[in-house]
């Protein structure tokens, strides 16, 4: 019975991991297509296309990081979680 409420709590917890694994996979498909920067930054546009490649890079990067930051933390609240579980 225990492990049943235990399964019931985790359970969700392991799909939202698998979720976030997926969406960091498939991140690499939207960093290949690189970020137009006439959309949001105008007066960066006015650049030479060198410069705007360079900003457009560092600021994907900066949210693929971001990314994998906040993927590892998540992963880091679930394994103490569940070691506090295992613990009780």
């Amino acid at each position: 019975m225990f492990q049943q409420i235990t399964d019931s709590i985790i359970t969700p917890l392991i799909e939202i991991l698998a979720k976030a694994r997926y969406r960091l996979e498939t991140l690499s498909l939207v960093a290949a297509r690189g970020l137009n920067l006439d959309y949001f930054l105008g007066p960066l546009s006015l650049l030479s296309p060198e410069w705007r490649v360079l900003i457009g890079s560092i600021i994907a990067s900066s949210f693929l990081i971001l990314g994998v930051l906040v993927a590892r933390k998540t992963y880091g609240l679930y394994l103490a979680f569940k070691e506090g579980v295992k613990w009780w």
